[in-house]
């Protein structure tokens, strides 16, 4: 609803600006000037009629884009629809002003000078066709090359990653031994230090679950709520709990409670 307000804003600010101009030029050129409210009515009713007619012309843009690869072909297409939905535009245009006129119980003077009328706002409709088509395709070309920077850029962090550890050093009854992450069911917060939790036993590692998440396999570890990591590999269901939590269940049988928060990035791939 708000992009619709937008737009209709947007075309609204076309006509009113376009009725300025087309009020004063014709105090000073035309021999019969337009009132106030028939340049605002003429103008107005342009504009939205091209607000209808835009999204016709973006499709035509992207189906038939006028690149390289098809510059010949494409070209030509383009300039047989714009002639065509610039005639649309005029016909359409000067039906609703001769309309409005009638109402008004005043003479519509389009026919007067038809010739130099019809010649001059046709060619100014073929030029809005056109430049339409120009911003169609730089909108999507900027599009399209900040959608390959954010994926470079992604990619570029993930080769400038360190490799996601495959065993770490931990502390058991006064000794340091290694375990493989690959053998970690689950991970606990605990302050400054971290609770790796494999079976029945828990190592303690000097880091914070943040610093921790950030070495590991993101494929394989995830996070489930603020204090709390889970190997994927050892999980056999997530059940569904109350207010929108969830319960995860591990293949030792150990329950663990999973945030509504973090519930739907559990099973995505990162």
């Amino acid at each position: 609803m708000r992009t619709r307000l937008r737009w209709f804003a947007f075309w609204t600010l076309l006509g009113l600006i376009s009725s300025g101009q087309l009020f004063l030029a014709d105090r000073r050129l035309a021999a019969h000037p337009f009132s106030g409210w028939q340049a605002l009515a003429a103008s107005l009713c342009s504009w939205y009629l091209w607000g209808l007619l835009a999204p016709l012309v973006a499709l035509l843009a992207r189906r038939f884009q006028v690149d390289r690869a098809n510059f010949s072909r494409h070209f030509f297409i383009h300039l047989g629809a714009s002639l065509d939905i610039a005639l649309a535009h005029v016909l359409a245009s000067v039906g609703i002003q001769d309309a409005l006129h009638a109402l008004a119980g005043q003479p519509f003077l389009f026919a007067d000078k038809l010739v130099d009328n019809f010649t001059l706002f046709y060619h100014w409709d073929v030029l809005i066709y056109w430049a339409i088509l120009a911003v169609v395709h730089a909108y999507d070309y900027h599009r399209d090359l900040e959608a390959r920077q954010h994926a470079l850029a992604e990619l570029e962090r993930r080769v400038a990653r360190p490799a996601a550890l495959e065993r770490v050093l931990v502390e058991d009854d006064g000794r340091r031994v290694f375990v493989r992450t690959a053998d970690v069911e689950w991970v606990e917060a605990a302050k400054n230090y971290v609770r790796l939790h494999i079976g029945d036993r828990a190592y303690v590692l000097r880091s914070t679950l943040s610093a921790l998440e950030e070495r590991l396999d993101a494929r394989v570890f995830r996070r489930i709520n603020r204090s709390a990591l889970v190997n994927l590999d050892r999980v056999k269901e997530l059940q569904p709990w109350f207010h929108g939590d969830a319960i995860c269940i591990l293949k030792s049988g150990a329950r663990l409670s999973v945030s509504r928060n973090y519930r739907d990035r559990v099973f995505v791939e990162p």
